[in-house]
């Protein structure tokens, strides 16, 4: 009988507090391994921030500095669904001001209680990008990125090819979306695209990223009960065998349920060769 208290409190302590509030970094080479260049991009993803900027953000954002980013991505959800922009913008302010950084909206941030262009004006006020059905490039060390980030296709409006409207072939393309379902509707309209290009300037995108799973939040080893809705069979880590290449976080937050089970919080380091 004793034993199985304890248990249960290990578990739930490890629910309640330890996989919410340790989180894990989780490091990966990609790109052209035998290249000499490289940029280091951190992804961090569903913030989930309501009314107060908890330790484990503060934490999180010291992390984020001290890997010494070229580039910080934020694939959406930055808002709870009843959260405002406070402690959204308390935790922008403690990353380091001259690192760029680029975030797109996810489903919670279109039903939080600030819209969109509350949290626009709070990503730009910290030198954001806010991308929403847009492209734009980035100058890293010496080397050209273009990123390109699509509007939530939950409660947004995702329009693909609108944001890469001007975008032809480029060597190092990257793809932000919230949702990694999202991606396979990108890729059919990448191919659609391409088939009215001339070869030159066809679309090239080699990774996407996004979040969105939580990687399950409640898991029991492998098994996942519940996804959000448009989740497809993703739920975190590599996918796809060819470009584009996606990655999917587990992100930090949590949505609806205050706790994580096998799924722990995460920031992602990719050091980008090229």
């Amino acid at each position: 009988m004793g034993a199985s208290l304890a248990g249960a409190g290990l578990v739930l302590l490890d629910a309640l507090l330890l996989e919410k509030y340790f989180f894990e970094t989780r490091h990966y080479d990609i790109g052209n391994k035998k290249a000499k260049d490289k940029v280091r991009l951190i992804l961090i993803t569903d913030l989930h921030f309501r009314h107060t900027l908890w330790p484990q953000y503060e934490k999180l954002a010291e992390e984020i500095n001290s890997h010494e980013p070229d580039l910080i991505m934020i694939t959406g959800d930055t808002l709870d669904s009843d959260g405002d922009t406070s402690p959204a913008a308390k935790f922008l302010s403690l990353l380091k001001e001259e690192t760029p950084k680029v975030a797109i909206p996810g489903n919670h941030d279109h039903k939080a209680d600030k819209d969109l262009r509350e949290l626009k004006k709070t990503y730009e006020s910290h030198h954001c990008d806010f991308l929403i059905n847009e492209s734009k490039t980035y100058q890293l060390k010496g080397n050209r990125i273009m990123i390109t980030g699509v509007d939530d296709f939950i409660e947004g409006e995702g329009r693909f090819a609108e944001a890469v409207e001007e975008v032809g072939r480029e060597e190092h393309h990257l793809l932000l979306v919230h949702s990694p379902l999202q991606h396979e509707v990108v890729k059919k309209k990448v191919q659609f695209i391409n088939k009215l290009r001339e070869e030159k300037d066809r679309l090239n995108i080699s990774y996407a990223f996004a979040g969105h799973n939580h990687g399950g939040q409640v898991r029991f080893l492998n098994f996942v009960p519940v996804l959000p809705v448009k989740s497809g069979d993703y739920v975190n880590g590599w996918y796809n065998k060819e470009k584009p290449f996606l990655y999917v976080s587990k992100g930090f937050g949590t949505s609806t349920l205050p706790f994580r089970f096998m799924a722990r919080s995460e920031m992602t380091v990719l050091d980008y060769y090229l």
